[in-house]
């Protein structure tokens, strides 16, 4: 995938890894559940066949293995994994900082998550990260298929008035570089803690600091 010449129309981060260092916390729980159900998988495997993944993709896999779905699923894992998010969710390292140098050099942003609206604004919020993208937030639970599918991420564009050709994509997994391929956008994959072989880029640009994102956009990260 080609990256832009310029100023990108539109930047859009996925939320969970990028913005907000959830995913630890978001795994280990689902984690406990998988096993409540009947699953053997460890942590580790757990880790690498859920990030960036679905509810869809839990219910597919518990099926995959002749377990059934639990009568209070998603509901109790969602309850369990708010309150979690909530005491320990944390910014990733150095992303208010790429958040200012876009907003201040008037690049568009906005977040574009496979989660739940309310655990988005729920991470957002807790993080301080929410007023960068108030009524800039979108789900894929709302708008169509998750990803790896490109629907949130088309969304997201059609909705800020940007041609996907001109929007940028930074993205942790697999599926979500995968959805920016297939959305015919530019992608920056963060590999800091990502589950993200380098044979899974889908042609994304690899990066390993936040620090180093204004750079690739052109941009100078103010201290």
């Amino acid at each position: 995938m080609a990256f832009l010449a310029g100023k990108p129309a539109l930047v859009i981060f996925d939320c969970d890894g990028v913005l907000v260092d959830s995913e630890p916390i978001f795994l280990r729980v689902l984690h406990r559940h998988l096993i409540k159900a009947g699953a053997s998988l460890t942590h580790t495997e757990c880790c690498a066949a859920f990030i960036g993944k679905s509810k869809t993709d839990v219910e597919t896999y518990l099926l995959s293995q002749a377990l059934p779905i639990p009568a209070d699923w998603p509901e109790a894992f969602y309850s369990e994994a708010m309150v979690e998010l909530e005491r320990d969710c944390v910014a990733v390292d150095g992303i208010a900082e790429v958040l200012h140098a876009l907003t201040s050099s008037g690049i568009p942003i906005c977040v574009a998550s496979n989660g739940l609206r309310d655990k988005i604004e729920i991470t957002l919020s807790c993080t301080g990260l929410l007023p960068f993208f108030e009524g800039r937030i979108h789900s894929a639970y709302e708008v169509g298929r998750s990803k790896p599918a490109p629907d949130v991420f088309l969304h997201a564009a059609e909705f800020h008035g940007a041609a996907p050709e001109h929007c940028l994509v930074v993205e942790d997994s697999p599926s979500g570089v995968e959805a920016a391929q297939a959305a015919g956008m530019g992608c920056f994959a963060y590999t800091a803690a990502s589950a993200l072989p380098p044979g899974r880029l889908f042609g994304a640009q690899p990066f390993t600091a936040m620090a180093q994102l204004p750079g690739l956009l052109g941009l100078e990260l103010r201290g």
